[in-house]
C-alpha cells in the first residue's frame, strides 16, 4: 500500500549516497524517490547542492510524459476529481504522480491543511504517488519546487503528473509555467462563479470541464456549459485549439473517461503540431530566469555587508529622512556597481 506522504527519517549526510538514491529512483522505488523529494524541499544550503547533483545524475524527461495543471475555486472539488482521474489512467496503463498543494501558513510555511488523507484509494495503488505539500506562501498556487518535483516524477517513471493547484486567482496562471495541459474545473451555476475566476485563468484554460454535474444539479451544469462555451469563445487561441468542455461528477464517477479523452486530444494535437516541445522549451527558460533571479538576490541578500546597508536605508525611510525612491537608487548605483 503507498501512503500519502509517508514519514521517513532525515538523510545523514555522510550516509548519503547519490548514486544509490539516483538508481533507485529510476528503478521507481518509493521510498528513494521520498527521500529525494525530503532532500529537493530542504531549505538547508548543503542539502540544495545535493539535491542539485541528484537532479543532474538523473535522466532528462521526454514527450511521452504528460504534465496536467488542475485548477478551480475551493470547493469545487478538484481533489476528488484528481482521484478518479489517477485511478482511470492507472486502468489504462499509465504511472501516474499527484502533486497537490495546500495553502500554507504565512508564519510557519507549513500546510494549513496539515497532512490531511484525501485520495485515499488513489494512494492504494502501487501505481501511484501523491505528495501533498505547501505552498509556502509562493504566489500562483503552486510551490518553488514544482520544477524539481516533476523533473523527479518523470525520472522515476511516472507518465502522468497531474498538479492540483491552491485555488484560482490572479496568480494562478504561474501553474502554466510547469504543465502541459491546464484544466479549469467549474461547478454549476456559472453566473455567480465566473466573478470568482480571472481573465488570465480563462485565456490560459484548455480544457474546461463543469463538476457535481448530478442529481437535481444536471440542467444547472448544462447551463453552466452553455454559458463557458462563450465566454471561451472570446479568447480566440494561435495554436487553433478549441477549447472544449464537460459535464462531470466525480462522486458518481461519470464523464471521467470524456474528461481524460479531451486532455489526450490536446496532448496528440501538442504531438502533432510541435507545441508539446516548443512549449517546454519556453518553460525551461522562463524558469530558468526566475530562478537565477532568485538565487542571486538570496546570495546577495545574505552578505552581511549588504545586510548592514539595507538596516540603514531603512531606518532612513522609516525616519522619513530619505524616502524608498532614493534608497532604491542608492542601491542601484552605490552598491550594486560595487
Amino acid at each position: 500500500m503507498m501512503s500519502i506522504n509517508p514519514k521517513l527519517n532525515t538523510l545523514q549526510k555522510n550516509s548519503l549516497d547519490l548514486n544509490t538514491m539516483s538508481k533507485g529512483i529510476e528503478d521507481g522505488n518509493p521510498t528513494m524517490l521520498s527521500r529525494a523529494i525530503t532532500l529537493i524541499e530542504s531549505t538547508k544550503n548543503g542539502d540544495k547542492v545535493l539535491a542539485n547533483q541528484l537532479l543532474n545524475k538523473l535522466p532528462k524527461s521526454n514527450a511521452k510524459t504528460y504534465r496536467i495543471g488542475i485548477t478551480g475555486n475551493p470547493g469545487v472539488g478538484k481533489s476528488s476529481l484528481i482521484e478518479k482521474l489517477g485511478i482511470q489512467y492507472i486502468n489504462n496503463g499509465h504511472k501516474v504522480a499527484v502533486i497537490a498543494y495546500d495553502p500554507s501558513s504565512l508564519k510557519s510555511g507549513g500546510s494549513i491543511l496539515g497532512d490531511k488523507t484525501r485520495m485515499e484509494k488513489l494512494s492504494q495503488r502501487k501505481e501511484a504517488f501523491i505528495r501533498p505539500s505547501p505552498s509556502s506562501g509562493n504566489l500562483g498556487g503552486v510551490g518553488v519546487n514544482t520544477e524539481k518535483l516533476v523533473f523527479l516524477f518523470e525520472a522515476a517513471g511516472y507518465d502522468r503528473i497531474i498538479i492540483e493547484t491552491v485555488g484560482v486567482g490572479q496568480n494562478e496562471t504561474l501553474i502554466e509555467n510547469f504543465v502541459d495541459c491546464f484544466v479549469l474545473i467549474a461547478l454549476p451555476g456559472a453566473g455567480d462563479e465566473i466573478q470568482g475566476i480571472k481573465r488570465g485563468i480563462l485565456e490560459r484554460t484548455d480544457i474546461l470541464a463543469v463538476n457535481k454535474a448530478d442529481g437535481d444539479q444536471v440542467n444547472l451544469a448544462k447551463i453552466a456549459l452553455g454559458f463557458y462555451k462563450n465566454v471561451l469563445h472570446l479568447f480566440p487561441r494561435d495554436d487553433k485549439w478549441i477549447v472544449p468542455s464537460a459535464a462531470i461528477s466525480a462522486q458518481e464517477n461519470s464523464g471521467i473517461d470524456d474528461l481524460i479523452e479531451l486532455i489526450e486530444k490536446f496532448y496528440r494535437h501538442q504531438l502533432t503540431k510541435g507545441a508539446l516541445e516548443h512549449n517546454r522549451k519556453e518553460q525551461l527558460e522562463k524558469n530558468f530566469d526566475k530562478n537565477w533571479k532568485s538565487e542571486i538576490l538570496n546570495e546577495l541578500a545574505n552578505k552581511k555587508t549588504f545586510q548592514t546597508v539595507m538596516k540603514k536605508l531603512k531606518k532612513e525611510v522609516l525616519e522619513g529622512t530619505t524616502t524608498p525612491e532614493e534608497a532604491i537608487v542608492y542601491l542601484k548605483t552605490k552598491v550594486l556597481k560595487n
